[in-house]
């Protein structure tokens, strides 16, 4: 790939990059009321990310073999007890992401 190419690459990706950041704000900036889908999604997003988070660490974990993954099971917990207790999903998702990093880095490959 010539030099050419690769900044041609890079400014194609920044301006869709841009486009679906700024893309919204200026769709709906005339808008004085808030529409219903937006309001529906606003409400349904956070759990949405977090369902998808869950699934996306426990597909492909072996649970007939050691560890039986107890890293991922003890991370989703964390997640369900840092949401409820605290009601910030920035909090859940990432104190359980910490969590689960420390076990899988730190613990269990001592126990393996």
């Amino acid at each position: 790939m010539s030099n050419l190419e690769i900044i041609l690459v890079i400014l194609v990706a920044m301006i869709a990059t841009m486009l679906t950041r700024f893309l919204p704000f200026i769709i709906f900036r005339k808008q004085e009321k808030q529409s219903q889908i937006l309001l529906i999604f606003e409400k349904a997003m956070p759990l949405a990310i977090m369902v998808i988070l869950v699934f996306y660490t426990i597909k492909s974990v072996d649970f007939l073999e050691v560890p039986f993954g107890i890293a991922e099971i003890l991370s989703i917990f964390i997640t369900i007890f840092l949401h409820i207790r605290f009601n910030n999903v920035l909090l859940s998702i990432i104190g359980s992401t910490v969590f689960y990093m420390f076990l899988v880095q730190i613990v269990v490959p001592k126990i393996v």
